[in-house]
């Protein structure tokens, strides 16, 4: 390890070893129906479910390409660590053991928190749960996501090869969170497993556009019932094509447009010939 100030290289092994230690949150704690239990006459097995897992091998997938794109900027020290928590979840990725994945999963946490707040020049804060590099992070927002697509590209075969996956995986994943962020902004609720799949199954294949994809969920039923007021409506327009808060005056601009007859349709079709929903779409590799 080279001798420099930097954080890249100021973080000793003990600081690693105390935040494993004392930052341990459990994964329950964050998933409350995160297990079923099963009783026996004689004994009570606590088995790891969906939600728990799905969590766990996300970590796992991120840690992975973690390494595979830093390993030469990351000290020896905050490097060793995080392969060896990834080493240990490997070991339990199958593992119907919560009390085991959850510690296995408290850990490759806290690591890979580490490791990416050494990267980016930043305080570690092991109380937060890491942004999954898949691409996206799962926020709602293009601007709140550590990687873009372009780099995504790059680890696809990381994650192909490691998760025995077909290469259309990470990809997979990122129109996915295409998809998923439109839901909570213009319907309330998270995406239903189905739409979501018939969306992204129709992005991947070319049968929908982005441009497809976005009208039709803005226009729906579903959305006019939940947003009918227009100034609620121009809002989700904003935020989901231009990925952005609305400014006062265009605000009320469009919602004087949408009450002196503009339609919703066409106030989304202007929307989306705007340079930032292009620029959003080029993110997520459209």
């Amino acid at each position: 390890m080279k001798n420099t100030t930097s954080i890249k290289t100021a973080i000793p092994a003990i600081v690693l070893a105390t935040a494993l230690a004392v930052s341990f949150i459990p994964l329950t704690a964050m998933t409350s129906n995160a297990a079923t239990v099963s009783k026996t006459a004689t004994t009570q097995t606590v088995k790891v479910d969906d939600a728990t897992r799905n969590y766990f091998i996300n970590l796992y997938d991120s840690s992975t390409a973690f390494i595979g794109i830093h390993y030469n900027e990351l000290p020896n020290d905050v490097r060793i660590c995080l392969e060896c928590a990834r080493d240990n979840a490997y070991k339990l990725l199958a593992s119907n053991d919560l009390a085991a994945v959850t510690q296995a999963s408290s850990d490759l946490r806290v690591a890979l928190r580490v490791a990416e707040s050494t990267i980016a020049g930043i305080p570690v804060d092991t109380n937060c749960a890491p942004d999954f590099v898949l691409g996206t992070n799962g926020g709602n927002s293009a601007s709140a996501m550590t990687i873009s697509w372009a780099t995504a590209g790059t680890i696809g075969t990381i994650y192909a090869n490691n998760r025995n996956q077909t290469p259309t995986y990470v990809r997979t994943l990122v129109v996915n969170n295409f998809v998923e962020r439109i839901y909570p902004v213009a319907l309330g609720r998270t995406v239903d497993i189905p739409s979501r799949d018939q969306y992204t199954n129709a992005l991947l294949n070319g049968t929908m556009t982005p441009e497809q994809v976005a009208a039709t969920i803005l226009e729906s039923n579903e959305c006019n019932s939940k947003l009918s007021d227009n100034r609620a409506f121009v809002t989700a327009c904003y935020r989901v094509l231009l990925d952005r808060e609305p400014d006062a005056q265009g605000l009320n601009n469009w919602v004087n447009a949408l009450n002196n007859g503009m339609t919703r349709a066409q106030l989304v079709q202007t929307f989306e010939a705007q340079t930032s929903w292009t620029n959003l779409c080029s993110y997520y590799g459209f």
